[in-house]
This record gives structure tokens, sequence and C-alpha cells, in this order.
């Protein structure tokens, strides 16, 4: 007799982030504004749609090598796809991307980054208070240098934190060189 085997939560997921950054990736032109054109130019050498669109192919290849992947724990003989409070899991899960995204115009990138990050790495089970601090905090400020430096991507931060980082980067401009001059 063949044992029945059960899609599991976490495969159910990966199949919706796959076939959500597929998608996302296919209708980009409806999903992102074209940019504002001055004199008949853009204001930006960077597309607006480039950073979402390498977020969401990056998020379909890793969840596609997932799905693909030979790990067998997406599969399960035993159904658990609703066991052990998931359901509240992905009720606040929600709640916090709902946060997340209303708190980012008012509270910054940064901030609300961070206190996100406190809470799905709660969530998820981690318990160590050192490493949610060190994540929550130097991931957000590692992709804020990152979007904003990079990408040239603007994003959405309170003004002492925007005048912290303008210090920081005037500190190291006008340091002066140690090299040799001719």
């Amino acid at each position: 007799m063949k044992s029945i085997k059960y899609i599991t939560a976490e495969a159910w997921l990966t199949i919706g982030l796959a076939l959500l950054g597929i998608l996302g990736t296919l209708f980009m032109s409806s999903l992102v504004a074209a940019p504002k054109a001055l004199f008949g130019r853009s204001l930006s050498a960077i597309p607006p749609s480039l950073f979402p669109m390498l977020v969401l192919i990056a998020m379909a290849i890793l969840a596609c090598l997932l799905l693909f992947s030979p790990r067998r724990s997406l599969m399960s003989k035993v159904s658990k796809t609703f066991e052990d409070g998931a359901v509240g899991r992905v009720v606040m899960l929600f709640a916090v991307m709902l946060f997340y995204a209303l708190s980012m115009s008012p509270l910054g990138f940064f901030l609300s980054s961070a206190l996100s990050m406190v809470a799905v790495a709660w969530l998820a089970g981690n318990r160590s208070i050192v490493q949610i601090v060190a994540v929550s905090i130097i991931s957000p400020v590692a992709l804020y240098l990152v979007a904003t430096r990079g990408l040239a991507v603007s994003l959405p931060e309170l003004s002492a934190i925007e005048f912290f980082y303008a210090r920081i980067f005037d500190m190291f401009q006008s340091a002066p060189s140690t090299g040799v001059s001719q």
C-alpha cells in the first residue's frame, strides 16, 4: 500500500511566492508608474521598476530552487497544513507586513524596517536578543545604503537619520588622504 503524501504549509507558501514573483515580473509595467520626464528626459538614470524587478526575480528564482530541490520536507505523510497555531502565525505575519507598509512613510525606512524585522524574527522563533538586534540594525542600514547610494533609489527616512548618514559620509569624504601626491 502506497502512503499518501500531503503538501505542507511551507510548500504552499513557496508555491505562492514563486507565482507572485513570476506574475509580478510579467506585469511590472502595470505595477510601477512610468518615471517623470522633464523636457522629454528622465529625471533618473535608473528606471523605477529596476529594484522591484530585481527583488521579484530573486524571489521567484529562490522559491523555484526550493520547490525543485531534493529537500523532502515540503511533502509529509501527515497533513501538517494547519497545526500548532499556524493560522495565528500567518495572521501575525500579515499584521507585521501591514504595519511595515503603513509605517514606512511616518517612521522612515530604518525604524519601520528594524521594528518589522524584530517582530518577524520573534515570530520565526528566534529568541536570541543579540542576534535579533544585530540583524535588525545592520540589515536596514546596509539595504538603505545599497538602495540610496548604489541604486540611486529614494527611500523615505526621518530627517534626523538622513542627517546622521550625511554626517558620516561627509566625514569619510573630507578625511585627508594618506596617498602621496605628485
